[in-house]
């Protein structure tokens, strides 16, 4: 079995150990049927590349997503005051992404406000409480995040240290950077 995937053994043990001891915090507290949404900051972490400098923009842009949100909710309620129930669910939703993708995509992209697939993910879980209705609030959605945030450091950490104690730092950096994009995956 070569060096590479013995670590990766270690760290995904590891990692299954962390994440399922962290999450009973939401067992815990009455959160149990949120647990999913721990999961999400993870999928952008290393959708992303798996580079924690790009944290605070995933922070950020997930609560600028949330606002957007609810511009979207208030615009549908002034056209609600003047047309249809079709062009209520329609129209607000297109000025709210052109403005969106005008803004941060267009001249934000280089900021730390650029980060479409969070901002995305904060507007997505926002229509999604709203549409099934459940008794959360923005304040929620971002605890939720964070704590998903603080999830994602500790894997990465906790991973690294337990590898770097086992197998020496130098071997498991070599094998662990290497599995992420920009990388070389022949090391």
């Amino acid at each position: 079995m070569s060096d590479r995937m013995k670590v990766k053994i270690v760290q995904s043990l590891t990692g299954a150990v962390v994440l399922t001891l962290l999450m009973q915090v939401f067992v815990l507290t009455g959160y149990t049927q949120y647990i999913w949404m721990l999961f999400l900051p993870l999928l952008m972490f290393f959708a992303l590349g798996a580079d924690l400098k790009k944290i605070p923009s995933m922070i950020i842009c997930y609560v600028c997503g949330i606002a957007w949100a609810y511009a979207n909710g208030i615009l549908q309620e002034v056209f609600r005051s003047f047309a249809s129930e079709a062009v209520v669910g329609i129209v607000p939703t297109i000025i709210i992404i052109f403005l969106i993708l005008t803004i941060h995509e267009g001249f934000l992209a280089k900021t730390i406000l650029g980060n479409i697939p969070c901002l995305f993910l904060g507007m997505a879980t926002t229509f999604f409480v709203f549409m099934i209705g459940v008794p959360l609030t923005p304040i929620h959605l971002i605890a939720f995040y964070l704590y998903g945030i603080v999830l994602t450091i500790v894997l990465v950490f906790a991973g690294m240290t337990v590898c770097s104690a086992i197998f020496g730092k130098e071997r498991a950096m070599k094998a662990i950077i290497g599995e992420f994009p920009g990388h070389d995956k022949n090391d």
